[in-house]
């Protein structure tokens, strides 16, 4: 059997857009529609690129699929007829269509990932299908709702809301919060009157937002969700990019961050004592707030800690997918990595650089070159292999440096990322060194989205990676998970005496991962990288 998950919609509250392809199962391929049309997020869009990408990927024509899976099962019942008419206008055929609870999405796309027998589950992001927030528990192939939030009370909608009061834009530029809050006082601002969970209610106050109706979309990211009263309350918000950030705003993005971590824990240690469960699995946007779950992973009482790497709403299609093969009796094959997206063989990547006159030399072993010029201090992109599915690049479509470096931060911020100063970056480290590098209850994080603190002993020689509050959101890699990338990391050990390497995302500010060998050649030669190596292609400057 053939499922087909799409994630998007047809107004801008819908983003993250994507597409799953799964056969008997098993997933096939998992895509981001950004990666291909190029443009971020891709809101109020269905997907397309993405759509056409994961049936070549599989081979499979859309005729042979049997199920197209969608979120939006609150939607009104036309909707159906609307993804019919353009499946059919697009692609010429459309197949039956099922629709699922947002957060079972969520849900299911986080629990059947993590090969965890059972565990509870808390999907929590803005809002999806009217719900902010959900708990449920996953035992073998059945999913069961604990307990669903309502909008607006909503942990995402809190976040996004201070992050558009200091001057970014919500759904997209939250993390930047998350770094700016190492630089402020945490216990400046008390918002436990903003947003408060007490005898199983959370509680935005809607007093100080902008509301929409149970069944409208929600705000599009350039409308304020905080309303005159909370400026009132708080000052002027900072209204433009390059305004100066001040202390005020550094502070409240620290206050910010400590209620949002204190509240979720809250959330969390209550539902597990209910449900008994020592394995936790979260999914949603605010699923992807790294600091919150580092105490997540050290404070509660739990065995196992998984958070979908694809969080955001692009794990929808994946989630919907295994829904589906649940509704035909098709059990999901797990576990499931990040590596579901599109590769180019060699012979394609040299047609690319022939067509485009670049000089290259081909090299037998791409992760000997890769040491070699990371370890002299070179900053270099990496391409190799399967593209990742969610936001964060794990070692296949990365940016990579040595993080000994002197000033390597600040280099890749200005010269190569063009983007804020205060952007920490993230590391990826052999796990076998990780516990030797970095503090953290758990040994293995392998898709970025944890943080954890760097040694004291460490930090002169990671200081690259290490944030101001001295953590570093670390990727641990194994010869299982990557096996080109883990040999890359142990020539790096051997040449510097440390397997850690700093990896950040192979693109450019405000635009998508790089997904195809053009986009690769034209983000090397747009900024101030040293060198490309791609499959077994080398391209200096």
């Amino acid at each position: 059997m053939i499922v087909l998950g799409i994630n998007g919609g047809f107004r801008q509250g819908y983003q993250d857009v994507s597409a799953a392809l799964i056969r008997d199962g098993a997933v096939v391929a998992a895509i981001e529609e950004e990666r291909l049309s190029r443009v971020k997020y891709s809101a109020g869009r269905l997907p397309h690129l993405a759509v056409l990408e994961v049936l070549r990927i599989g081979g499979i024509a859309i005729q042979q699929v049997d199920v197209l899976a969608f979120h939006g099962s609150t939607w009104e019942a036309e909707i159906d007829g609307r993804i019919q008419q353009y499946f059919e206008n697009h692609f010429g055929y459309c197949p039956v269509i099922k629709r699922y609870h947002h957060h079972d999405c969520h849900a299911a796309a986080s629990f059947f990932s993590s090969g965890y027998p059972e565990a509870m589950i808390m999907t929590m992001d803005n809002s999806g299908d009217g719900i902010s927030l959900q708990i449920a528990v996953g035992k073998g192939t059945q999913i069961e709702v604990v307990k669903r939030f309502p909008r607006p009370d909503s942990l995402g909608l809190f976040y996004s809301l201070l992050t558009q009061f200091c001057g970014f834009v919500k759904d997209g530029d939250e993390y930047k919060i998350m770094g700016l809050a190492a630089y402020g006082d945490k216990t400046r601002y008390d918002f436990s009157w903003l947003l408060s969970f007490e005898g199983e209610a959370l509680r935005l106050n809607t007093a100080y937002i902008n509301t929409v109706g149970p069944k409208a979309p929600s705000l599009h990211r350039d409308e304020m969700i905080f309303n005159a009263l909370f400026e009132q309350k708080m000052g002027m918000k900072r209204r433009l990019p390059h305004e100066e950030i001040t202390q005020v705003y550094k502070d409240i993005a620290a206050s910010a961050q400590l209620h949002f971590e204190n509240t979720a824990l809250q959330i969390a240690k209550y539902f597990l004592g209910k449900t008994g469960q020592k394995n936790l699995c979260t999914a949603g946007g605010a699923a992807l707030n790294c600091l919150a779950n580092q105490r997540l992973m050290n404070e509660l009482p739990i065995e196992g800690f998984f958070v979908q790497p694809a969080s955001s709403d692009a794990g929808i299609s994946l989630g919907a997918a295994w829904l589906a093969c649940l509704n035909y009796n098709i059990a999901p094959k797990t576990p499931v990595d990040a590596f579901l997206g599109n590769e180019y063989s060699d012979a394609e990547i040299q047609q690319v650089l022939d067509i485009c006159q670049a000089h290259y030399e081909m090299v037998d072993d791409p992760a000997a070159i890769a040491a070699d010029l990371l370890a002299g201090g070179k900053v270099i992109a990496w391409y190799q292999g399967r593209m990742e599915f969610g936001p964060r690049a794990l070692g296949n479509r990365s940016i990579l440096a040595n993080p000994a470096t002197p000033d390597i931060q600040s280099l890749v911020n200005r010269k190569i990322k063009f983007r804020e100063g205060f952007r920490p970056f993230g590391a990826s480290v052999l796990e076998e060194d990780c516990s030797s590098n970095f503090e953290g209850r758990l040994p293995v994080a392998p898709y970025m989205t944890v943080t954890y603190q760097t040694r004291k002993e460490k930090l002169d020689q990671l200081k690259g990676v290490t944030h101001a509050d001295g953590s570093c959101r670390i990727q641990t890699v194994n010869e299982k998970q990557n096996k080109l990338y883990y040999q890359l990391l142990r020539l790096l050990k051997e040449k510097t005496g440390s397997g850690v390497c700093l990896n950040t995302s192979f693109n450019l500010k405000y635009e998508p991962i790089v997904c195809t060998p053009q986009q690769a050649l034209g983000t090397f030669y747009a900024s101030g990288l040293d060198a490309l190596i791609i499959g077994h292609y080398l391209i200096r400057k």
